[in-house]
């Protein structure tokens, strides 16, 4: 069986496939896109593409050519690598990218019924990996800061999802230790044989001149990558539901990781 391949139209797809793979590990790395640079790693990367179909060998040792000594040449011209280990990495992603836009476009090809709208659905590809990049990385970015919380009060124990969250600064004002927020209607349990301590003023966006009623609890853990565990803990508790979808109904100060056992 023979295959016509011609060799100009092969180097241009090959080139913007390049090109679009090492301008997503890139970005996906934040290892600082430049255009110029990516440009020349996929044009080194299509050309020697094109030379190895030229050799007259096997098909197996064409494929170890193309995937390791071509890609090889391929990252290191079109993005900064500084170490093995950011090799590896670069080297990983590039094939998962590929991986990812290989299915995306494969679903967009169906569409596709003449030759010239296949650059238009690559971009689209690429445009669609991108986009869901960026949204694993927003989870990826939140889950970090999710932990469980045990709230313990008199025998009752109430267990939640809660959010460390960065810009929670609140403090009570006459001992100075720090408050986590939760939501008045979660922490319910442990309400019945806890009488209301005080309210202390606090400002919101949107409100300015907020109070909010604040409780000691008997213990606070927290169940992350550590274990932290706090006696005595403030908690502040929220009318309003704290997440909108309700992925976590608790926002944790992170200045309490700095006191307690």
């Amino acid at each position: 069986m023979y295959y016509e391949i011609y060799i100009d139209v092969f180097f241009l797809v090959n080139f913007m496939m390049d090109y679009l793979l090492l301008a997503a590990s890139a970005r996906m790395l934040c290892a600082g896109f430049k255009r110029r640079r990516v440009l020349m790693g996929a044009f080194a990367g299509a050309l020697l593409t094109c030379l190895v179909i030229l050799i007259p060998a096997g098909g197996i040792l064409k494929l170890l050519i193309c995937h390791v000594a071509v890609t090889t040449v391929m990252l290191l011209t079109g993005i900064p690598v500084n170490s093995a280990r950011e090799f590896v990495k670069a080297f990983l992603m590039l094939y998962a990218g590929a991986f990812l836009l290989g299915g995306i476009f494969s679903f967009f090809g169906q569409y596709i019924r003449t030759g010239s709208l296949f650059f238009l659905f690559a971009v689209i590809s690429y445009e669609v990996m991108q986009g869901i990049w960026e949204f694993w990385r927003l989870i990826q970015r939140q889950n970090r800061y999710l932990c469980e919380a045990v709230l313990e009060q008199a025998g009752e124990q109430v267990r939640l999802c809660a959010l460390i969250d960065t810009g929670n600064r609140l403090t009570d004002p006459l001992t100075g230790q720090p408050v986590c927020i939760v939501e008045r209607q979660a922490a319910a349990p442990l309400l019945a044989d806890t009488q209301k301590i005080r309210s202390i003023a606090f400002r919101s966006m949107g409100n300015e001149h907020a109070m909010l009623d604040l409780v000691q609890v008997d213990s606070l853990c927290l169940y992350g990558k550590k274990k932290k565990r706090v006696c005595g803990a403030w908690i502040g508790l929220a009318d309003t539901t704290i997440s909108g979808d309700g992925s976590y109904r608790m926002l944790v100060n992170p200045d309490i990781f700095l006191g307690g056992d």
